[in-house]
């Protein structure tokens, strides 16, 4: 019996068919590598911008917490430059600045001069790496002293990075009104504290917009309080 040429053996393929095979594989691992690539990138997007909130939150958090334990001692002399205990609001451009006492300070270290109390401040800053980021800067006196806020020894760190605006808003509770700025400083300005401090920070949010996150801190106590921190 002879054998039919035109048939191939079992088992074998033509290299069209391995060329076609080796087509689809390539085809298919490209549409796998495309959408494995896809989901990494919206991964990488959806933490990023749950990073960014949680920023955003916790410098809020963190402000109002700190906000709300402002005061005013009764003990200061009106008549001196400076004073242990203020609150100073100024409206800007990008972000507001604000300096306050506040028994919000934590004392981490043993054995050195530091209270309960301290000066905190909030201002923007560019980053000195990209002059084109702005960032919300905080800094934090050991403690209180009649002296210019900013030769008292303390620490300045970045709060929150990347900002657009931080903006300040402060309730007058004797006038029924909303300011922008704010000062106990000054002798025609009021000698107390607002009752609320609306915070509004905006920044970049992944696709490229605008988001603005807003907070109310409620000031505890307004009035001057006789409290004057013991020296060390």
């Amino acid at each position: 019996m002879r054998a039919d040429p035109s048939r191939r053996p079992d088992g074998g393929f033509t290299l069209i068919e391995v060329l076609l095979a080796l087509a689809i594989l390539g085809f298919v691992t490209t549409l796998m590598w495309g959408s494995f690539s896809q989901a990494v990138a919206s991964k990488k997007a959806i933490e990023s911008a749950q990073e960014r909130t949680h920023t955003v939150r916790v410098a809020l958090l963190r402000m109002a917490r700190e906000i709300e334990m402002a005061y005013l001692s009764a003990s200061e002399n009106t008549a001196m430059t400076n004073r242990r205990t203020f609150l100073v609001g100024s409206s800007h451009s990008g972000v507001d600045e604000l300096q306050f006492s506040s028994f919000a300070h934590q004392r981490l270290r043993a054995g050195l001069a530091e209270g309960d109390t301290s000066l905190i401040s909030y201002f923007g800053e560019r980053d000195p790496d990209d002059g084109r980021v702005l960032n919300l800067m905080r800094r934090e006196t050991r403690r209180l002293q009649a002296e210019n806020p900013t030769d008292i020894p303390g620490e300045t760190y970045i709060l929150c990075p990347d900002v657009v605006r931080v903006k300040f808003a402060y309730y007058d509770h004797k006038m029924k009104e909303w300011a922008s700025d704010w000062s106990t400083m000054n002798a025609s300005g009021p000698q107390y504290l607002p009752t609320h401090i609306r915070i509004t920070l905006t920044v970049i949010d992944e696709r490229g917009q605008e988001v603005s996150y807003s907070t109310d801190a409620r000031i505890h106590m307004t009035e001057k309080v006789d409290y004057k921190p013991v020296r060390q």
